[in-house]
């Protein structure tokens, strides 16, 4: 099921998918959504309701990313990551074990994908690219590219992150945390990776050119409970912070100052993200409850 606010505040849903939708991500054209679903379809949906069939077959579709700036996007479906173009699909790449995640550099052009024992680097566009293999055992999960694409860092399944310094493939480690991270977020300028899986927003340095390397964190509103996601703000250096109790604080750096967003509720915070000019942030939590807050 998908939710869609409009501006008088009604809310209209719109039924995409026959099971459940795994994965969502904001069409090319900044004006659908896409989803994939555990009925093996790929969907662009519409503010008036309008669903676009993709893409179908037998397998659940866990991964979606999209890029504004080249118009692809890529499903990650088992051990495939499947390049669309213009709408179609183009090609496929294969990877050693299922997909753990993906993700596209700012320039939408480098893709990303982690599996068991590490994460390979493709140029998207490329169908016969053989890739850049970074190798680390474990397995991997979640990833995010840094903005000028010189850092991959991923979530491993134990409580802590692994990390390559691209240019020359130097292994980075952040660990200490007391549970898994599910939730990244860079500031506009790159300077600043905020993570989840803590009882504050643990946030690492990427300056300099050892990136984080040797560098305590910043440790952004502590309560009891646990950070599970946070968003930056697109244009300025605040970060929305989202707990397990349902709550949402906004910190500042330029003021270092807290404002609290969404009081507790009844699941933990799943999902935060800010409109294009950064005026709204919206809410999602586990136990199905969504919110706009208008800043």
């Amino acid at each position: 099921m998908v939710l869609i606010a409009q501006g008088d505040a009604e809310i209209k849903r719109i039924a995409a998918h026959d099971g459940a939708i795994l994965c969502a991500a904001l069409h090319p054209d900044g004006a659908r959504l896409l989803t994939g679903g555990d009925d093996g379809k790929l969907n662009a949906v519409s503010a008036d309701g309008a669903i676009e069939p993709l893409f179908e077959n037998r397998k659940w579709i866990d991964h979606l990313v999209a890029a504004p700036t080249t118009g692809l996007i890529v499903a990650g479906v088992g051990k495939e990551a499947i390049v669309f173009r213009e709408g179609r699909e183009a090609h496929r790449f294969t990877y050693p074990t299922s997909i753990g995640g993906l993700a596209f550099d700012a320039k939408g052009r480098r893709l990303a994908a982690t599996h068991y024992n590490g994460a390979t680097l493709r140029y998207a566009l490329m169908s016969d690219d053989k890739g850049v293999a970074l190798n680390w055992a474990g397995s991997h999960l979640a990833c995010t590219l840094s903005p000028d694409a010189d850092y991959l860092v991923t979530a491993m399944q134990e409580n802590s992150l692994h990390g390559w310094r691209l240019p020359d493939k130097t292994d980075l480690r952040m660990d200490g945390y007391p549970a898994k991270t599910r939730s990244f977020s860079w500031d506009k300028r790159g300077r600043w990776l905020a993570t989840s899986g803590a009882d504050s927003a643990i946030v690492w340095p990427f300056v300099g050119k050892l990136g984080p390397q040797g560098k305590a964190p910043l440790q952004l509103i502590p309560r009891n409970g646990l950070v599970t996601a946070v968003a930056f703000h697109p244009t300025e250096e605040r970060l929305a912070i989202g707990y397990s109790d349902g709550a949402v604080w906004l910190a500042s750096f330029a003021t270092q100052g807290v404002d609290e967003l969404d009081e507790p509720g009844e699941g933990p915070v799943s999902a935060l993200a800010w409109s294009i000019d950064g005026a709204q942030l919206a809410i999602g939590d586990e136990a199905g409850r969504g919110a706009i807050v208008t800043l």
